[in-house]
This record gives structure tokens, C-alpha cells and sequence, in this order.
């Protein structure tokens, strides 16, 4: 089966002359041709980081990013992605690019589609491949990439987005199920996002065209499938995004991977076998209660408590972390921080491996961190974390300080971020299902125990009136 390009669809005349111009510059750049426009990079980064702080009072959605369909033979998708994939300005997945596409893909297919998604607005294009690493790929039909707007508005250097971009399309393509396909979707306009509709996202769409450019030259070179999105709806009452939005962008991606889909679906039946998702779990067992939680929020003890820290300590974050598996789960601030993210891009993993306070003064200037990529987005250099256990002492998580501010060690005192520690740790142990009481023995049961420690004793147990065996 042939993979193919698909270019922009406007038809316009000399489109095709200027997307392969785009695709010779992008290619110049990549090789150490800089645009002058790159000297804004320090100042792009910091207006991310800006809008980032900011975002904490936008809507987006915490629940689990799926939309499943109980069909045995559903197709399955998997959205890899940020940007227009996380969903601003709705609450629930559902409304969002997840559950929209979910419906337009059976639509147009005339099948059940079930979609899962994985990715952050915090995921870069050199964080991505940490995001899917224990993501079974090889249970979806066709892979969606839609990624690259934070690289756009941070100006990603051309030559790091190409080469990333390579090996994400590698990784995907090792992993895959033979029959699978992929699809590599560009940045949509920049300025289309209310955020950056201004003199800085035009600098960011210019970089971002550059970016497709280059996406679309991999997609050629590895016979993928490749289409740019439209600009995205806004709505004076929803400007940050809305469902109608996620439905139109659903319907452009559903239009373009139905025919991959369908080819999928008519390859042989030993190819093609039903595939299961797997459901989410959680090896701790209050996991899922913590989660629950923090889709809301989190709980009033935790919010209260990482607010008594950011006064006492001076920081600008504080918060309570699960790590379960390979993810780290944060129980709350999930309105600025991710719901979940690779655990190893995080200092708490460092915490948890040394079951001890671990204190980073400037994560810059320590190699463990220094070529960190999730660090390049939030700036947060300063950390300081104290190991939480369960109540049968296993290390389940980290109370932690997070600030944007280089500080010394000596700013934090040991003995308090253990005091704070220790009142996470009783809220979390909360969490836990309480211990089965144990049920009472039946008369059978009763009457067995009886001869089995008469038994050991060398005697015979007298019999029990009124209790027939």
C-alpha cells in the first residue's frame, strides 16, 4: 500500500511553486542558513512562558483522553500532539479534537472509531518521544502527529525540528502494527490562536511555515501521508477554542485518514486483529482516587497545603506528585502543570530513585537535567523535593517546590519541607481502600478449622451442639 503527500488544498495558483520555495528555504535553514528573525528567540521563549503563567485561567480538559468505542472491530487512532490537540477552551475531551474525531471518523468511514490521545500543550517535538514510550503504538490503526506550535511560537531552531521530527517518525514506524499508517498534520496559522493574534505570533507563523515545510519534505521522503490544517474557529464567547472548532478540525483530519482507515480494515484478518485498548490503571492503590481528584482540582487539604508552602518557602509552585509506573501524576495545579507527564523529564523521578530530599539549585548547571527538554518550556530551574510513601512504605511520590528562580540550597529548610511532606503523605495514605474485614467463617469451614488444630494438638475436638457439618 502507497503512502502519499497531500498539499494544501487551495488550488491557488503558484501554491505549489511557493510550498516548494518554503520547502528549499526550510532545507537551507536546517543545513545553518539562520533567519534574522531567530535572534528573537530568547524574547519568543519568554513570551511563552508568559502566556503559560497565564493559561492557568483557561479552560481545557483534565479527564482521560479517550473516546472508545465497545465494538470489537473499531478502528483506533492515536492523536500524538499539542496545541490544537489539547483541547483550549472546552472541558472535557469529549469536546475536544479526541471525542470530535472520534464521531467524524465514523462518519465518514461508515465504522466505529475509538481515539486516544497522548501529549500536553507542554510536550515539544524533543519531549515527544519520552511522551509515547510506553504507549503500545502497535494497537492503532493510523497514527496522527499534530504537533509543533509551541516549536513555532519558541522558534524551535529548523535543524532540531527536523532531526527530532526523523526520529519520532522512526520510533512510530518501528513500533507500529505492519498494517498501520501515519499521518503528519501541520502547524495550523499561528495568529488563528487568540493567544499569539499579535506582532510576535507573526513572527511565530512565519517560523511555523518553515516548520511544515520541512514536515512536509519528511512525510515525502517517508511515503507518509502529510496535510496542513485550517486556522482555527473563534467565537467572542469562547476565544481560546470551542467544541464547534474541534468538530471542523475533526472533519478535515477524518476526511484525509479515511481512506487510510479503510485500507487498514480491508487488509487480511491475520493482519488486522481485533485490538483491545488497555484501560488505565494504576499500581498504587489510591491512584485512582488522586487522579479523580485532581481532574477537579484536587483536594481542598492539598490545594491549602501547597499554597502554606509557596508563602512559607517563597516559590512559585508548589505541589504533591504520584509516580506510578512510568508517568508522574500531579494531584493538583493541574491548571498550570500537565495532568501527567513522562516521569523521566521530571526531578521527582531523581527524588523517588534517592528516597531522600533532593534540592537542584539552578537544573542549568547540573548535568541530570541540563539537556532537559521539558525544561526549555517551563523554566522552572529550582526545585526541591521530599519523598511520600504509602502506608506500607513504598516511595508513591514527592511533596515539591518549583521555582523559575536559580536559589540556593540553604533557602529551603530540610526540616520544614519534611513537616510539609508529612502532611501530604497522611492525605494521600487517605487515599487507600481500607483493608477487607475479614469475613466469617462458615459452619463448614468453622468445623475444618476445629479438626485441623485438633490435629497439630494430637486430640479430637469435641463436637459442637447444635452446629450440624
Amino acid at each position: 500500500m502507497t503512502r502519499t503527500v497531500d498539499h494544501d488544498s487551495t488550488g491557488a495558483p503558484g501554491a505549489r511553486e511557493s510550498a516548494d520555495a518554503a520547502v528549499v528555504s526550510a532545507h537551507q535553514h536546517s543545513a545553518g542558513h539562520a533567519h534574522s528573525y531567530e535572534r528573537l528567540r530568547p524574547v519568543m521563549k519568554l513570551w511563552y512562558l508568559w502566556w503559560l503563567s497565564r493559561s492557568r485561567h483557561v479552560l481545557s480538559p483534565r479527564d482521560e483522553p479517550t473516546s472508545r468505542s465497545s465494538a470489537r472491530d473499531a478502528d483506533t487512532v492515536l492523536i500524538v500532539g499539542n496545541g490544537p490537540a489539547h483541547g483550549w477552551g472546552v472541558s472535557t475531551h469529549d469536546q475536544a479534537l479526541t471525542g470530535q474525531l472520534s464521531r467524524a471518523s465514523s462518519e465518514a468511514t461508515g465504522r466505529p472509531c475509538s481515539v486516544d490521545y497522548v501529549g500536553d500543550e507542554m510536550m515539544s517535538i524533543e519531549s515527544t518521544r519520552a511522551w509515547i514510550r510506553d504507549t503500545d503504538i502497535g494497537l492503532y490503526d493510523t497514527v496522527v502527529v499534530l504537533i509543533g506550535l509551541n516549536d513555532a511560537v519558541r522558534l524551535t531552531p529548523l535543524d532540531v525540528w527536523e532531526r527530532e521530527l526523523r526520529l519520532l517518525v522512526s520510533t512510530i514506524a518501528r513500533r507500529s502494527h505492519p498494517t498501520a499508517r501515519t499521518v503528519l498534520v501541520g502547524v495550523p496559522p499561528v495568529r488563528s490562536a487568540k493567544a499569539f493574534d499579535n506582532l510576535l505570533g507573526s513572527v511565530a507563523e512565519q517560523h511555523g511555515e518553515r516548520m511544515n515545510a520541512l514536515t512536509e519534505l519528511v512525510a515525502s521522503e517517508s511515503g507518509l501521508t502529510y496535510f496542513r490544517l485550517p486556522a482555527g474557529l473563534r467565537r467572542p464567547d469562547s476565544p481560546h477554542g470551542c467544541a464547534e472548532g474541534y468538530r471542523r478540525w475533526a472533519q478535515t483530519i477524518a476526511h484525509r485518514i479515511a481512506p487510510t482507515l479503510d485500507r487498514v480494515h480491508q487488509g487480511q484478518l491475520d493482519e488486522r486483529l481485533p485490538r483491545h485498548l488497555p484501560q488505565r490503571s494504576f499500581e498504587w492503590s489510591g491512584g485512582s482516587r488522586l487522579v479523580e481528584q485532581a481532574a477537579t482540582g484536587g483536594s481542598d487539604t492539598l490545594k491549602d497545603l501547597a499554597k502554606e508552602a509557596e508563602k512559607e518557602f517563597g516559590v512559585d509552585v508548589a505541589v504533591v506528585s504520584m509516580l506510578d509506573g512510568s508517568k508522574l501524576w500531579y494531584a493538583m495545579n493541574t491548571e498550570l502543570l500537565p495532568v501527567s507527564i513522562p516521569r523521566e523529564l521530571t526531578f521527582c523521578d531523581v527524588t523517588v530513585a534517592a528516597d531522600d530530599v533532593v534540592v537542584v539549585e539552578d537544573a542549568r548547571m547540573d548535568e541530570r537535567f541540563a539537556d532537559n527538554p521539558y525544561l526549555d518550556l517551563n523554566h522552572g530551574y529550582f526545585y526541591a523535593g521530599h519523598p511520600i510513601h504509602s502506608s506500607t512504605g513504598e516511595t508513591i511520590g514527592t511533596f515539591c517546590l518549583h521555582d523559575t528562580r536559580p536559589r540556593k540550597a540553604s533557602s529551603v529548610s530540610p526540616e520544614k519541607l519534611r513537616e510539609f511532606a508529612l502532611r501530604a503523605e497522611a492525605e494521600l495514605q487517605s487515599y487507600e481502600p481500607a483493608p477487607a474485614a475479614p469475613q466469617p467463617l462458615t459452619r463448614r469451614a468453622r468445623r475444618e478449622a476445629e479438626e485441623r488444630a485438633a490435629a497439630a494438638a494430637g486430640s479430637t475436638p469435641a463436637a459442637t451442639a447444635g452446629f450440624p457439618v
